[in-house]
């Protein structure tokens, strides 16, 4: 039998990891309708702000994803260009205020 304090030390060690991460970063925007030049000018990119678990990351792609499992799978997962990040933080655990 797993004893609960066992079981969140394994959880624990396996999200090591993949730490979790708050990835702020520039996404495409799309304008419709007709634009004179100076109004375009004043259009700017979306700022996204995307929390999960960092699974990878290289030149071209950040891959997060929203859960992660005890066996190692991970689901709702996110790919961001990696030349669109404005930063990428990592959260720490903590108590909860």
């Amino acid at each position: 039998m797993t004893h609960l304090n066992e079981r969140a030390k394994v959880v624990c060690d396996a999200n090591a990891a993949n730490p979790m991460v708050l990835v702020k970063w520039h996404d495409a925007r799309f304008y419709s309708g007709t634009h004179g030049r100076e109004e375009i000018q004043g259009f700017k990119m979306a700022v996204f702000e995307s929390l999960g678990y960092l699974v990878s990351r290289d030149a071209t792609t950040t891959i997060i994803a929203a859960e992660y499992n005890d066996e190692g799978q991970h689901r709702d997962v996110t790919l961001i260009p990696t030349g669109t990040i404005l930063s990428i933080r990592r959260l720490t655990p903590g108590p909860l205020v």
